[in-house]
């Protein structure tokens, strides 16, 4: 991997997350593992959101937990029109999926 896709992945993780984070719905960023990153400042992105750029598209992964109330299928779709729409218009990237991956539900 060359450290211009290196540092495409770190531009675009961030992106992802911070677009995820305002998506109505979402209640946070997710680790498989169950740890958390809430509100604005994320530590870390590394666990919850994975890029994989292939020749000039990126696969994005994103983990998150859901408010309770909002139907899964709707709130992905919106996190992936967002996620695409910011990191293609951002990046020299097109996006070809963002696979968004519900690991839990937060009562609010």
């Amino acid at each position: 991997m060359s450290l211009e896709q290196q540092k495409y992945e770190n531009i675009i993780s961030s992106l992802s997350a911070s677009t995820v984070s305002q998506v109505d719905g979402v209640a946070d960023l997710s680790m498989d593992s169950g740890a958390t990153f809430s509100g604005r400042l994320f530590r870390s992105t590394a666990n919850c959101v994975q890029v994989t750029i292939v020749e000039k598209s990126a696969i994005i992964d994103i983990s998150i937990k859901a408010y309770y109330g909002y139907k899964v299928p709707e709130l992905a779709f919106a996190i992936q029109k967002a996620v695409k729409q910011k990191v293609e218009s951002a990046t020299p990237y097109k996006v070809k999926s963002v696979n968004v991956n519900v690991v839990g539900v937060v009562f609010k």
